[in-house]
This record gives C-alpha cells, sequence and structure tokens, in this order.
C-alpha cells in the first residue's frame, strides 16, 4: 500500500515540477535590473564597506572572547 502511494506522489511530483519552474514572479530582481555599486552614495558605502569589516572584527572579538572562556573553565 505504501509503494502505490509513494508512487504516485513521485509521478505527480515529477509531471509537476516543470510548471513551477516555468512560473517568474513579476515584480522579483532580475540579474538584468542590477547595476554597479555606487560609492558616492554614503548607503552604499556603509553596506557593502564599513558593515562587513565590523562583522569580521567582532566575529574575531568574539571568537577570542570565547576562548578564553574555555580556557577559565579548564
Amino acid at each position: 500500500m505504501r509503494t502505490s502511494i509513494s508512487k504516485i506522489i513521485y509521478t505527480a511530483l515529477f509531471f509537476c515540477t516543470p510548471f513551477l519552474y516555468a512560473q517568474k514572479p513579476t515584480h522579483s530582481p532580475n540579474p538584468q535590473d542590477s547595476t554597479p555599486i555606487d560609492f558616492t552614495n554614503l548607503f552604499d558605502v556603509i553596506v557593502f564597506i564599513v558593515l562587513p569589516i565590523l562583522m569580521f572584527i567582532f566575529y574575531i572579538l568574539w571568537r577570542k572572547q570565547v576562548k578564553k572562556n574555555r580556557d577559565n573553565k579548564k
């Protein structure tokens, strides 16, 4: 009984999958719509340069703190 139901489900998924992939959202961003980063815009500089650098620094500091706490527990 289980194998026949699973065969039906797999067959239905096999035939319905191309239709699901064929649907494209109308208001989603496309690769053709993207523009290069404008470094004269302060928001772009903050989001694409400053924030990643700060995240990296905070990650390094956090890992050092975790290591320090782990060494103190031993």
